[in-house]
């Protein structure tokens, strides 16, 4: 397997060759934006949608008085969205009733009242743009609840809602959106997602000086919708190889304009691994323990169509008494449907649930076939990967089994490579190490590792 790297990964500040790590990117670090994608898809009964509104108004909640808090021209990320929160984990109880009283100000509307009948009478699969469309519908009704609220418990508001004008509101949007005709009504949707999104588009601009409105009223709707996904996976991580290293675009562009190196490591043919020390627990007296464990290398799929999930039944990253008290249950202890495969078929649903998580990392557009690439997925419940230090994984040194310098990788790099390799295959008792370069065959037009030396000691 082949490794790309920049000479600077390799010897700079990360030092990877004198430390031997490999380095797991976040999804976000990579170059394709369709990274780890999924459908997302909601679709379910009145409790779950209920449930949803819920979380998304002590998410927004939240967010309200976090940047109030802040300075006007602070930038402000998902970060601050508390997903993994719900009523019973507020801090004090006077926080919860604020939230109850938020909760019953909302839920009492009666255009609120109608949505909700409509998401739950839904018979469409409710994918992320059409969630953006519902949840921006309902959004100043949300904020006007939520400001109403703390208004009346001495939180003084950032706008003032006295003279603003719900339009939504006055539209029977369940008799609206029942009254379309199956065949255009993703036409339909698409048409009110692009509208709003130029509309987003116009404030943000009007609301340029102002970071913290720009987030409450535009914004939040869709990061929001882009942290729901912590609540069914932990992040993941990924370290990519390929299995060549005679592609010139490819070293164009992970070769640094072919100024870098490529690492060969040793694998079988098989089913390829590599053993990695990486973290396998965690000690209140010692910290984090690590031991050396195979990761298998697996092939990208490159497929035009990702998969669909559905949200409401694939909430696995909460705890199950917080699942079933946040998300599957009303007021008064009634189950909702959504919970059945995860509460009386758990093993299945289990099964089912992990094998989906992993393969969303193994598939890319068809447009970047030409890679040939192959990928080691980095995760854990535990969250143990957060911190990018704990993603350096180290190999053996005798599992790197040659270095390939790229046509233009500099001259003085290249020496502190080599010195650095004759280092360690002393130290590691190593009698061989092959050192190549690249270069290009007129007679077969294109490029190939030329052999330029060995590295030999004996034991």
């Amino acid at each position: 397997m082949y490794r790309f790297r920049s000479v600077e990964n390799l010897l700079g500040q990360y030092q990877e060759l004198e430390k031997q790590q490999i380095y797991f990117a976040s999804l976000a670090q990579l170059n394709d934006p369709m990274e780890g994608t999924r459908r997302y898809f909601w679709k379910g009964d009145k409790i779950v949608w209920r449930n949803l509104l819920k979380h998304y108004l002590l998410c927004l909640e939240r967010a309200t008085i976090i940047v109030f808090l802040l300075k006007d021209d602070e930038v402000i990320t998902k970060e601050i969205i508390p997903v993994y929160d719900c009523l019973s984990k507020l801090p004090t109880e006077i926080y919860r009733k604020r939230m109850k009283s938020i909760y019953d100000e909302f839920f009492s509307n009666e255009f609120v009242i109608n949505y909700i009948d409509f998401l739950a009478q839904n018979t469409n699969k409710i994918y992320q743009e059409e969630l953006y469309v519902h949840l921006k519908i309902l959004s100043l009704t949300a904020l006007k609840s939520i400001f109403r609220v703390n208004k009346e418990r001495g939180f003084p508001p950032i706008i003032n809602f006295q003279n603003t004008d719900d339009i939504y509101s006055k539209i029977n949007f369940s008799d609206l959106w029942n009254s379309i005709e199956d065949d255009v009504y993703t036409e339909i949707i698409r048409a009110i997602h692009e509208t709003l999104k130029v509309l987003d588009a116009e404030l943000l601009h009007k609301l340029r000086d102002s970071y913290k409105l720009q987030f409450v009223f535009i914004e939040f709707t869709q990061v929001y919708i882009d942290a729901l996904d912590e609540l069914t996976y932990p992040t993941a991580y990924v370290a990519c190889f390929m299995d060549n290293c005679t592609n010139s675009s490819i070293w164009g562009t992970y070769g640094v304009n072919h100024t870098g190196v490529c690492l060969k490591f040793k694998t079988n043919l098989v089913n390829p691994t590599i053993p990695l020390k990486s973290i396998s627990s965690y000690s209140t007296i010692s910290g984090y323990i690590s031991e050396f464990r195979d990761f298998e290398f697996k092939p990208i799929d490159y497929s035009a169509k990702f998969e669909d999930l559905d949200f409401f039944k694939n909430l696995g990253s909460l705890p199950l008494p917080q699942l079933i008290e946040q998300w599957y249950t009303d007021e008064d202890g009634v189950y909702s449907n959504c919970s059945i495969d995860v509460l009386n078929k758990t093993d299945e649903w289990r099964n089912e649930h992990w094998s989906f998580f992993s393969r969303a990392y193994y598939k890319k557009l068809p447009e970047w076939a030409h890679e040939k690439e192959y990928r080691i997925v980095l995760s854990s419940a535990l969250n143990f990967y957060d911190e990018p230090e704990n993603r350096l994984l180290e190999y053996r040194f005798e599992d790197l089994e040659s270095i390939i310098f790229g046509m233009k990788t500099p001259k003085e790099s290249r020496q502190k490579i080599i010195d650095i390799l004759n280092r360690k295959c002393k130290e590691n008792e190593r009698t061989n190490f092959d050192i190549y370069e690249m270069a290009f065959s007129p007679e077969k037009n294109e490029l190939y590792p030329r052999k330029m030396m060995s590295l030999s000691h004996n034991r």
